[in-house]
């Protein structure tokens, strides 16, 4: 019955926990992105029925929202920027929920996005975590300090 109580010790479980929610969130993003980058004229015509954007600037802020989302899922996914990377994101999801409003029961999958920004605002607190690239390029520098 203790095991099941039983805190781990705390390092541990935080940087698996981090690596977790970045790799679930990059994958979010990275989903989105590809599907905006791939068929950003499907993307559009709901931009415009709904938003009542121009057809040429739908299409544009389609390829622009897309390859934001690659690139902020890339980043937060290596563990590389993940604090600007969540910068990018909380951006995008804010933007996403202005834009269509806050019924969360419509929408382009819109009952997700408060959940995402949660983890993007935690990402934005806590970093990458130990597993990231933004980890081991500060211990580097850090090593580099010492030995100077």
């Amino acid at each position: 019955m203790s095991l099941l109580f039983k805190t781990p010790p705390s390092e541990n479980i935080s940087a698996i926990s981090v690596l977790a929610i970045r790799i679930g969130i990059a994958f979010g993003f990275l989903w989105a992105g590809f599907g905006k980058v791939a068929n950003p004229e499907g993307v559009s015509q709901m931009l415009q029925q709904m938003a009542g954007l121009d057809p040429s600037m739908a299409t544009n802020m389609t390829l622009m929202i897309g390859s934001a989302e690659l690139l902020s899922g890339i980043l937060v996914l290596i563990g590389l920027l993940t604090r600007p990377a969540a910068i990018f994101q909380i951006i995008i999801l804010i933007s996403s929920m202005v834009m269509f409003g806050f019924d969360f029961t419509a929408g382009p999958a819109i009952w997700k996005d408060p959940a995402m920004l949660g983890v993007a605002i935690m990402l934005l607190l806590y970093g990458s975590g130990k597993f990231g690239l933004d980890y081991r390029i500060s211990k580097t520098k850090q090593e580099k300090v010492r030995l100077t």
